[in-house]
């Protein structure tokens, strides 16, 4: 009976150590099949991330379009409108970086809001005549249509 103890204790021991951990072929596939995944969900989320920073940028030129109206009414016209005023009309322009002004006549402007995005996009809003025009540059790049006009 003694024996029969021993046996069984070594069969035991002999499938514990056959199951103890996964073979260098297993670890391969996972780390194939890792791989993979990788391979196609970074490009995705990098490209919906750019998305995201021209959408921020398109924004934030809308909301300080709303700012230059603003300061329209109370000067009469847009002449004399910088981003320190638009900023003191309208706070959240502060999150909006490298936006500029870089032309504010009495009837038109010029308002540039780029994108923190990778390749950099930039969105330029004209008022000129009663017309405005919204463009962007890179054309094809981002949030920028191929047209060049968002």
């Amino acid at each position: 009976m003694d024996g029969d103890f021993d046996s069984r204790q070594h069969s035991t021991s002999r499938t514990l150590a056959a199951e103890r951990g996964f073979t260098l072929v297993e670890l391969l596939v996972v780390v194939l099949i890792l791989g993979i995944i990788a391979a196609i969900a970074i490009p995705n989320f990098l490209l919906q991330q750019s998305k995201a920073h021209d959408s921020s940028a398109k924004s934030a030129a809308r909301t300080a379009m709303s700012a230059l109206e603003v300061y329209s009414t109370d000067h009469a016209g847009y002449l004399g409108a910088t981003m320190v005023e638009l900023r003191a009309i309208e706070p959240t322009l502060e999150d909006a970086q490298g936006m500029d002004l870089p032309v504010a006549t009495a009837s038109g402007y010029q308002l540039v809001s780029p994108s923190t995005s990778l390749p950099p996009v930039t969105f330029t809003v004209l008022r000129a005549g009663g017309t405005t025009t919204f463009t962007c540059t890179p054309t094809g790049q981002g949030g920028c249509p191929a047209n060049g006009f968002w």
